[in-house]
Parts: structure tokens; sequence; C-alpha cells
């Protein structure tokens, strides 16, 4: 943690030059002992050692998380590491399958270091008390992805190092130990997301005190209109109120912090990468990258790198991944990188945040509009509480809506907020229902585009000008 944090300080350049050389050891390494990225880079013609220069290593192939699935775990895991140290999880499956991984020690320590440097940016204590309420996390498995009991890793026979691991995390995360406590979720699996007694889960975080309210940012939402038309007392909370597992638009920022009376921070990763970028004090809504960590690029439809500030697919490198090397995954997000620097005085590139991939729409006006956008216009509206957009074509839309208690929806603000995202021609078709429906994974998709294939990194041979709203 201590060594992220102070390359935070480090002049860009210098923070460029020390994961480029990570980056070109890491790629000789998988080229050596996988089998995946041997056969990609041959496919390409490239040289591992030659990988030196952002605008060389953007011409590696990307890797789907089909890849890190195809005959796994033979062509994913190093010869090295098959007989060391090897913690087995999978990822919550938001958006399709769970996917497997495989973690050596090292690559552990930095993960959870990731974890500890977005608290010390924010001032709190990395050790301190903690309440999670999200949908979901990811849980550490069997090396074929069954559970692992508590009990497996005591039975001599079953002392595989994959269940020892499981078994000394849940340790680690036991409230006895770490003062981490796991409120249950609102939403679990494909169901309605039927009204949530918020008054008990109130009463939890008034028990609990926690310095790091860590929760789904639509819970927060949530909350934060219950505090407000109810009148209660926000619970005490003693640092900061971390959002993590989704999207945060600025005024959701501005929101949620006013009625929880407390400061709020985001961070952004995934069980791939723990936490590749967090924000600072200075501004909750743009996230210091973690450059000693993962290296994260925004490309162009046409596999180009994107300017500073220009929307993009983000492809993000895990750099101290080597039993199972994690090289320009697409994990599914859109964004922007800043350059510019923070009031805070780190030198780190930042990521503005615009939601996933598959949220992204291409609107009847023929400019793309990412999810933070949607989500920003749509969720402030008086009287809508949730929504569902599913785009049928650039110019056809069905929007599912729902009410907030005992008020009535503004559809001309509506009708406005919509005209703005989706543009002039489109035509939206209202549907008025009593709850919507999660996905599998426990979370809610709010925006579902059929346009969002076209501005994947490889969707485009040319590159192509096309304005974002």
């Amino acid at each position: 943690m201590q060594q992220m944090c102070a390359l935070d300080y480090e002049p860009m350049e210098r923070q460029r030059l020390d994961r480029m050389a990570l980056l070109r050891d890491l790629l000789i390494h998988a080229y050596r002992e996988t089998d995946l990225y041997r056969a990609k880079l041959d496919e390409r013609g490239i040289e591992p050692i030659q990988v030196a220069y952002p605008n060389v290593f953007v011409q590696v192939p990307i890797t789907s998380k089909g890849d890190l699935r195809d005959e796994f775990p033979g062509r994913q895991l190093a010869r090295s590491h098959r007989h060391g140290w090897l913690r087995y999880s999978n990822t919550s499956g938001s958006t399709g399958h769970p996917l497997m991984l495989i973690q050596d020690v090292d690559d552990i320590s930095h993960k959870y270091a990731s974890i500890l440097r977005s608290r010390h940016m924010l001032s709190v204590d990395p050790m301190g008390s903690q309440a999670r309420i999200t949908p979901n996390e990811c849980q550490p498995c069997g090396p074929t992805g069954s559970q692992v009991r508590w009990t497996d890793a005591m039975r001599p026979k079953n002392r595989k190092q994959a269940n020892l691991f499981a078994f000394l995390e849940r340790q680690v995360i036991n409230p006895w130990f770490h003062r981490r406590h796991m409120l249950k979720p609102f939403w679990d699996g494909n169901k309605a997301t039927l009204p949530v007694d918020f008054e008990a889960v109130f009463d939890r975080l008034d028990r609990i005190q926690p310095e790091i309210l860590t929760l789904y940012p639509l819970y927060a939402l949530l909350m934060a209109r219950y505090l407000e038309r109810s009148g209660r007392k926000p619970p005490r909370i003693g640092g900061i109120l971390e959002f993590s597992g989704g999207l945060t638009t600025p005024n959701m920022h501005e929101y949620i912090g006013r009625q929880f009376r407390v400061r709020t921070a985001q961070s952004s990763g995934g069980c791939e990468f723990a936490r590749y970028a967090s924000s600072c004090l200075s501004d909750p809504t743009r996230m210091h990258l973690a450059e000693g960590y993962c290296y994260v690029e925004a490309v162009r439809p046409d596999g180009t790198l994107c300017n500073p500030g220009e929307l993009g697919n983000i492809i993000a490198t895990s750099l101290h991944s080597w039993a199972m090397p994690v090289i320009r995954l697409e994990p599914g997000d859109v964004g922007r990188i800043i350059e510019d620097r923070c009031e805070c005085g780190r030198r780190s590139r930042r990521l503005e945040h615009g939601g996933r991939l598959q949220a992204l729409i291409k609107n009847s006006d023929g400019r793309w509009v990412t999810g933070a956008d949607i989500w920003d216009r749509l969720l402030f509206v008086p009287g809508l509480s949730l929504f569902q957009l599913h785009q049928s074509s650039q110019k056809k839309y069905v929007l599912r809506l729902t009410t907030e208690p005992q008020k009535r929806i503004d559809m001309t603000s509506l009708e406005e907020a919509l005209h703005d995202v989706l543009g002039s021609k489109a035509t939206v078709q209202f549907d008025h229902v009593s709850h919507l429906v999660t996905e599998s994974s426990g979370k809610l998709q709010l925006v579902k585009s059929t346009t969002f294939e076209q501005f994947r990194a490889g969707a485009s041979s040319q590159r192509q000008e096309v304005p974002i709203n």
C-alpha cells in the first residue's frame, strides 16, 4: 500500500516508465509460460521484448472473458506456478457466466493493497471498521468453482492449497478480527425489486457505527430518498461512504452525501483487478489510477488509443497477475482518462467512469450516450424511483418505470430528459410497473443497449469520429 501511495506523487513520465517495465516483464513471462498468450502474440507477430511504449503495447490483442474461460485452466495458468500456493475465486457474473480466476500470493497481496490504498487516499483508517451492502462479492472457491466449506480445510484428505486460502481468507474478513460486517443485499438473484425494510437496515448501521460504509450506488440512492421523506436521522458513519459495484454520477454523489451528511467516494475495479482506480477528497467523481498495480487504457473502435478526455472502451492489465496473467482484458466499461493534475497533488492519471459498455447507446441523432449520462438525467426526474431503458433500435426504446411512494412522475420533466439523451428522432414506449427484475448477479441493469457492439475495440478497422453527448 505504501508503495502504491508513494507512486501517485511521482511525475507522470516516471509512472509511465515504471509500468511499462512491469508490462514488458509480464508479457515475456506470459509468452513463455501460457498457451493463451503465446498464441495471441504469435498471431500478431509481436515480440514481447519489444513492447516498451503504450503505442506498441496497444498492438497486443485484446483478451476477452471467453479467452479466460476457454479450456480453463490449461491455457491460462503459468507452468511455473502450477505447483505453487494458489487461490481460486470466481466473479459475480454480472454480465454473463461467472469467470474463474487464479492468484498467487504476490497477486493477492497487491489486490488487498489496492483496497487499502483507496482508503488511505480518503484519510480514513485503512483497517477501520466497515459495513458492506452489495449484491455480490468475489468469493474464494475450489479449483472447479465449487463452494468451499470451512471444514474442507481441516480434513487431511482435502488439504489443498485453494481450500486453505479460502479458509484463511474467511477468517481475515471475520468481524471478530477485522471489524467487517456484511449486511444482507436488498436483492439477490433474479428477483423483483420489492419494497425494502429501510428501518431495519438503518437500525443495524446505528449499532455498527462503521468507519467506512461500502454499498451499491443504487442502494445508497434509495436509502437517501428514504432519509429525505421519513426525516430519519442518518446513521453515524465515522469516515466515508464508499460506492462499490456500480456506477455513481455527479448528481448522485451530491444528493447522497447531503442526505447521509457524510463524504462520498468512488472506486472502480472488479474481481480481476480489485481496485485499479479510486477517488480522492478533492474530486469524488474522478478516480486516480493505481499505475503501479494495473495499466488502464481507453481505446477507440479501431483499436487505437484515445486522446486524454476522449470516451473509449476501457482495457485493463493486471501488472502482478503472474500465476494467471490478465493482459489487455475488456472488463466491459467505458470512460475517459484524464491527465490534468488533480488539486490533491497526486500526478497519476484519472478515470472518469461512463458506466457499463452494455449501457452505451448510439442515440437517434447518431451520438454516443453513456449510462452515466442517462442515469444522471432520469434518476432525478421528480417522482421517478427506478427505471429500465431497453433499446430496440437506434430510434426505438421501451422505458419501464416505478414510482416513488405517494408521488406521481413529472412526465414533462421525463420527456425533456429523454429528448436530451435519446435524441430528437427517438420514440419511447412507456410501461409503468410495480417493480423491476434484477440480473442473476442481484444487480439492477438500468440501461440495455443494442448498439454498443459498434463501440467495442475491433468493431471498426477505420477510425470513426462519432459525436459524444
